[in-house]
């Protein structure tokens, strides 16, 4: 039989990891993640709770699976290249031919 060392502050998760890796979660995902209820992560998030160092282990696992699944579908290479591409000129629209920008431009255009 194994002995399980209990719970405290000195083997906790911080609370700064926890919620860096929570931020922007619905707490319904959460909770469904962490098969833990609602109450109970409130209070690890307020900090009136010890959050077990579990809890963070599988939201960063969470976090590194979908980085994994996003290279092996060859996403990360499209956003680079995305992000690489020289921004296309904005084409603005000329103005109606009866307002006095028209004539304008049009003097532009010419000269």
């Amino acid at each position: 039989m194994t002995f399980r060392k209990p719970l405290t502050r000195h083997n906790a998760a911080p609370l700064a990891e926890f919620l860096y890796y929570a931020n922007g979660l619905p707490m319904r995902y959460l909770c469904r993640t962490l098969q833990r209820h609602e109450r109970t992560i409130k209070s690890w998030m307020s900090g009136q709770a010890v959050i077990p160092p579990w809890a963070v282990a599988v939201l960063r696992l969470r976090l590194l699976e979908r980085d994994l699944i996003r290279d092996q579908m060859g996403l990360t290479a499209i956003e680079q290249e995305q992000r690489l591409k020289k921004p296309q000129p904005v084409i603005r629209p000329r103005p109606a031919a009866n307002e006095e920008q028209f004539a304008i431009q049009l003097r532009l255009d010419i000269a």
